[in-house]
C-alpha cells in the first residue's frame, strides 16, 4: 500500500538544504512527488510531497530519520500523513 505524507521544513537558509532532505527521503526508499521551496529574509521554507510503499519504510522511520537530518542541518522538519495535513489546513 502506498502512503503519502507532507514534509515541511523551516530554518536559516544555506546551500544544500533541499538536497540533504531529498537525499534522506531517497535513502528511506521514498519518492519526492512534488516540492516547493522559498527563501525569504534568510529563512528557508519547504513543503515536500512524499510517497512510499509501506513494505519499504514506515511513517515512524521516515519521521525519525528526517528529524535527525534536520538536527544535523539546522532545520525543523515535520512529517505528517497527508490526511492529517489536509484536515489541519482546511478552510
Amino acid at each position: 500500500m502506498r502512503t503519502s505524507v507532507i514534509v515541511t521544513a523551516l530554518g536559516p537558509d544555506r546551500h544544500g538544504l533541499l538536497a540533504a532532505v531529498a537525499t534522506t527521503v531517497a535513502n528511506q526508499n521514498a519518492n519526492v512527488d512534488d516540492v516547493s521551496q522559498t527563501v525569504s529574509n534568510g529563512m528557508f521554507t519547504m513543503i515536500m510531497f512524499v510517497s512510499f510503499d509501506e513494505t519499504e519504510t514506515t511513517l515512524a522511520d521516515l519521521q525519525a530519520t528526517l528529524a535527525h537530518t534536520g538536527e544535523e542541518i539546522g532545520l525543523q522538519i515535520i512529517v505528517q500523513h497527508e490526511d492529517i495535513f489536509r484536515f489541519m489546513h482546511r478552510v
